[in-house]
């Protein structure tokens, strides 16, 4: 396609000189001519010329002026100063305006034409990167989850989100302007192990099919999917709903966690972790359940279950702060249970109160114990719990005051122990061995009466290991073990807590480096070997 070239002189045989030299160019130029600033102006605005021989000084003012016009209403052509005067004069002036180059009056052809080559090559070269953008562009509007994928990835590894970061998120809709939405989905296939990348693709096929495009599907480590929704959203149970309903029409197990807004893409590498732990814990409690990640608003109005729930919720607080030597947690637990009491119908009742507080001080009596506190000091304090117990009491706030003085000297003992983290972890862990097939988060926290949560911090403050990662582990181990007396894959899977046999043998690979068949033939090889 040839290059239109525009020749603005006000001197008829200059500009006559220069339209015949174009003419002997050794390509193809569409050439048109303007005799003043007006009509330069008229013709950039209607013809657009890719290349304008431009002198400096014509009827009408200084063209410097008009392109400085023309260049902020978006003009892009090269620009080729053709002038009698010293260029010197207008050099700091064209520079700002893009010129290409500087020819002084009277112009050779050789010297004209090595300018328009300049020119004509500066143009190629920025159609080169138009057309490269114009096939990014497209690129990313046509893979945008492969493109939030990859910028999640860099986000998780650290790396500085850039203003091009956020023009790309921006692009493919994924800049979080009002907040996304943001689910994880953790999904097994029922099959043999070798269908399992077949159904994960008809399941994230299926799922974008029905949840739209405003979701962005990102498939994960392992078996997880990320699920972030850039617009509005039903509530997560009905988006739980439908996922479940896909998963199940491609014979597959799943478990889904929702993890509230994120607003930034900052925040995208604080949630991921959580989330993925989340549902690799969820796994240790079978499938088909909907997770919150984040707590949920609260409602005003509650049930009297929801009162008591409360009274658990406050409690924990307290033991948690006992067994984690955090004072500050105990009292602000025990502010929220006396509070809590007050606003209930309970409270009425003298005798109801003292058994709940009486099975309150029981609880922090075994944590003590679990603690291993000073036997004597407990022993002195546990004394004074039950003379205390058998003194008449007419009023709730008696109660209240005889349970925080408890709970101070239950402090005091609490301040004998030793190392209670280290205790806290090998109670935790002789559980799970002893309950390894059903342990979770939820019963193991439960049994050494702290939160799942702080469960959660203690195993990476005193292992360095997450608690799902401990988990696997002593599964595997025990697995092994089974293999080697002769179980088959499928008992072996079940009996460590795993029903799902994909999940199981992707496990196993993982940390023993093979599947567990392969193992298994490998021990039963050796034997043979020995044998002979």
């Amino acid at each position: 396609m040839p290059k239109k070239v525009l020749v603005v002189e006000d001197e008829p045989l200059e500009r006559r000189a220069l339209v015949e030299m174009l003419k002997s160019y050794p390509l193809l130029l569409e050439i048109d001519e303007a005799a003043n600033t007006i009509d330069f102006e008229e013709k950039v605005r209607l013809w657009k010329p890719d290349v304008v021989l431009l002198d400096i000084k014509i009827p009408g003012g200084n063209t410097l002026t008009s392109l400085g016009v023309l260049r902020n209403e978006g003009f892009q052509g090269k620009v080729v100063i053709v002038t009698a005067y010293d260029f010197f004069e207008y050099a700091q002036q064209a520079v700002g305006l893009n010129v290409t180059a500087f020819l002084v009056k009277p112009v050779k052809d050789d010297v004209l034409y090595d300018a328009l080559n300049k020119a004509i090559e500066e143009i190629q070269e920025t159609d080169k990167i138009s057309q490269q953008l114009i096939r990014l562009k497209k690129f990313i509007l046509e893979n945008k989850s492969f493109v939030a994928s990859m910028m999640i990835q860099g986000l998780v590894r650290g790396e500085e989100i850039t203003e091009g970061l956020k023009a790309v998120a921006k692009e493919v809709g994924f800049l979080p302007i009002q907040g996304m939405h943001v689910f994880g989905v953790i999904a097994l296939s029922g099959f043999d192990a070798e269908e399992k990348q077949w159904s994960q693709l008809m399941l994230l096929g299926e799922l974008q099919r029905i949840l739209g495009d405003s979701v962005f599907l990102v498939p994960w480590v392992r078996y997880i999917t990320l699920l972030f929704f850039n617009g509005p959203m039903e509530n997560p149970e009905s988006v739980a709903s439908k996922i479940f309903d896909v998963a199940l029409q491609n014979d597959m197990h799943c478990n889904v966690v929702y993890m509230g807004k994120v607003t930034g893409l900052n925040e995208i590498d604080e949630v991921l972790p959580s989330l993925e732990e989340i549902l690799e814990e969820s796994i240790l409690e079978g499938f088909g359940k909907l997770i919150y990640g984040q707590p949920q608003a609260k409602v005003d109005s509650k049930s009297t279950s929801d009162s008591h729930a409360d009274f658990d919720l406050a409690f924990s607080a307290i033991l948690e702060g006992m067994r984690g030597g955090q004072l500050q947690l105990v009292n602000d637990g025990a502010g929220k249970l006396f509070a809590l009491l007050s606003q209930s119908d309970v409270a009425v009742n003298v005798e109801i109160v003292r058994l709940l507080f009486a099975g309150y001080i029981g609880q922090i009596c075994k944590l003590l114990l679990d603690l291993k506190c000073d036997e004597e000091t407990l022993k002195a304090w546990a004394r004074r719990q039950v003379r205390d117990m058998m003194i008449p009491i007419r009023s709730v706030v008696d109660l209240k005051n005889m349970f925080f003085i408890s709970l101070e000297e239950a402090w005091r003992v609490r301040q004998s122990v030793r190392d209670p983290d280290l205790a806290l972890i090998q109670k935790a862990l002789a559980f799970i061995e002893d309950n390894l097939q059903e342990a979770n988060l939820s019963k193991v926290a439960e049994h050494v009466y702290v939160s799942p949560s702080y469960l959660s911090r203690m195993f990476g403050k005193v292992l360095n290991k997450r608690f799902i990662d401990v988990i696997k582990e002593k599964r595997i181990e025990r697995a092994k073990k089974l293999l080697a007396m002769g179980c088959s894959v499928t008992e072996t899977a079940t009996s460590v807590g795993y029903d799902n046999i994909t999940y199981f043998s992707t496990l196993f690979k993982e940390i023993v480096g093979c599947p567990p068949s392969e193992y298994k033939r490998s021990l039963h090889s050796s034997d043979s070997v020995g044998a002979i």
